[in-house]
């Protein structure tokens, strides 16, 4: 891998958390050990500011770096931030900002969701403020208040950044889903409209295919014309699948219904020159463009089973706009026993649900019917 592309390594100082919050840690020490030698200085009385002060003091910055971590190191950190700062003030230190870092640690337990060390730890130490308050000697009302004060705060704002934390892993949770969701959508969809392209025109170009060898010999004409249907048909076909896979290339466009090129009456006439006998009703009707999507696939693909299956048989198409629109295919075929759904109704009910519409198939009284209703 070479350097431009090898990813970058981190921060010199560690990895994770943990190496991240070094610097701010060595930062929150520095202030607090300056802080506390000025408090010290400031109250000559008070137990000189020594190596010792000092140690302490930079234990619970210190500990942050373990309470980010996961395990054990996060139970060791958070004791020492609370036994080192309560030590300091108990050996009679002036008190200064001693307790800061440990607020910190209590947040930062708090955010990393260990709600329980973060509640822990706040509570003893205010507990141990308190006590050293009740000395006749030990901290003074103002400061033991300000300190639980400040400790009760942090606890919260442990919890606060805790919840926010889990409400912005449920928000990048719901929107990957939703992101997989329109994915698997958009696959099932152009599979779908790739499926009804290439059924529809595979099969008119199988029949004109078997009507042009049987007739090459006899009828050179005849031959001919179905010779020129496959021409049209496959320049169709390969004009909708263009249209279907572009919307692959299209970056940011909306998902669309490929045009439906010439319409219901384009269809009925395809399949009338294909060699089916299609009688047709109320196809000249303007429909809105997501509705006439759905009845031009539903159209193509009984058609298309029509000619798959009963290539003799007689069509009705009927189509009725109201209230709810409705298409009714029927074909006078052999009667159907048991219907084996396969990609083609399958995708035929899709469309209708996307729609608010309903989709039924199956044998009746005057053949195999198929029916779509759909919202006007």
């Amino acid at each position: 891998m070479t350097p431009a592309t090898a990813p970058w390594p981190g921060p010199p100082w560690g990895r994770g958390r943990a190496g991240w919050i070094a610097v701010p840690a060595a930062l929150l020490a520095l202030v607090t050990v300056l802080g506390c030698a000025g408090a010290n200085a400031w109250h000559p009385g008070a137990r000189p500011f020594d190596i010792l002060a000092v140690l302490l003091v930079l234990v619970a910055p210190a500990s942050l770096v373990l309470v980010v971590r996961r395990g054990t190191a996060a139970l060791v950190g958070s004791v020492l931030a609370v036994v080192a700062p309560v030590a300091y003030l108990a050996l009679g230190y002036e008190p200064g900002p001693a307790l800061v870092p440990l607020g910190f640690v209590v947040v930062a337990l708090g955010a990393t969701r260990r709600r329980l060390l973060s509640l822990a730890s706040g509570t003893v130490a205010a507990l141990a403020v308190v006590l050293l308050g009740l000395r006749p000697d030990g901290l003074s009302p103002v400061y033991t208040t300000l300190t639980v004060t400040g400790l009760a705060i942090a606890m919260l704002l442990g919890e606060g950044a805790r919840g926010r934390r889990e409400r912005m892993q449920a928000v990048r949770a719901a929107r990957v889903s939703r992101e997989e969701s329109a994915v698997a959508a958009e696959r099932l969809r152009i599979a779908r409209e790739l499926h009804d392209v290439l059924a529809h025109s595979l099969s008119g170009i199988t029949v004109q295919a078997g009507v042009g060898l049987h007739l090459m010999d006899r009828e050179p004409e005849a031959a001919r014309q179905a010779l020129v249907e496959i021409r049209d048909a496959s320049r169709d076909a390969l004009d909708e699948v263009r249209e279907v896979l572009g919307i692959l290339r299209a970056d940011g466009e909306a998902p669309r219904e490929p045009t439906a090129g010439g319409g219901l009456e384009g269809l009925v006439d395809r399949a009338r020159a294909a060699g089916l006998t299609v009688d047709a009703e109320g196809l000249g009707s303007e429909l809105p463009e997501p509705v006439a999507a759905v009845l031009h696939r539903t159209l193509q693909e009984a058609l298309t089973n029509v000619r798959r299956h009963a290539p003799d048989a007689s069509v009705q198409v009927r189509l009725a706009v109201g209230e709810r629109t409705v298409l009714e295919v029927t074909d006078d075929g052999p009667p159907v026993g048991e219907v084996v759904e396969g990609y083609g109704l399958r995708g035929m009910r899709e469309r209708a649900a996307a729609v608010g519409g309903v989709l039924t198939a199956g044998s009746g009284p005057e053949g195999f019917r198929v029916r779509l209703e759909v919202p006007r």
